[in-house]
């Protein structure tokens, strides 16, 4: 019973140490929908939204402090955004959705508190 309860104990130590949570020096990857947009590296991705007309591909992930109480995201992500070579439509955004375009392309950003949707917009939506 002894040995049961330190294995459940230990377990319990690691998997919090695993915890998904935003940190700049964890570097980051390419979103699953677009090769070329960054999303955190320890994102944990989960069903995202569904398509519309207006959006042709769409990605969920999990995050924890990725954004804040009002979705403001962490201004060294939007800096990595930057730096991949995408441009923030900033006359776009609405709260806490951004836009960026990068060779005619344009992904959607949208934080919330512990999660964050990336949408890829349909050729043919007129922001």
């Amino acid at each position: 019973m002894k040995r049961l309860l330190a294995a459940a104990v230990l377990s319990a130590i690691v998997l919090t140490g695993c915890s998904y949570e935003y940190a700049n020096e964890d570097g980051y990857r390419m979103v699953v929908i677009n090769e070329g947009f960054p999303v955190p590296k320890n994102a944990y991705e989960i069903k995202p939204e569904d398509c519309t007309t207006e959006i042709a591909k769409s990605a969920k992930y999990k995050l924890k402090n990725i954004g804040d109480a009002e979705g403001t995201p962490p201004a060294e992500y939007l800096a990595e955004i930057e730096k991949w070579g995408w441009t923030e439509l900033t006359d776009k955004r609405i709260g806490h959705t951004h836009y960026y375009e990068k060779e005619g392309k344009i992904i959607s950003l949208i934080i919330q508190k512990n999660v964050f949707d990336v949408f890829e917009m349909s050729d043919d939506v007129d922001l």
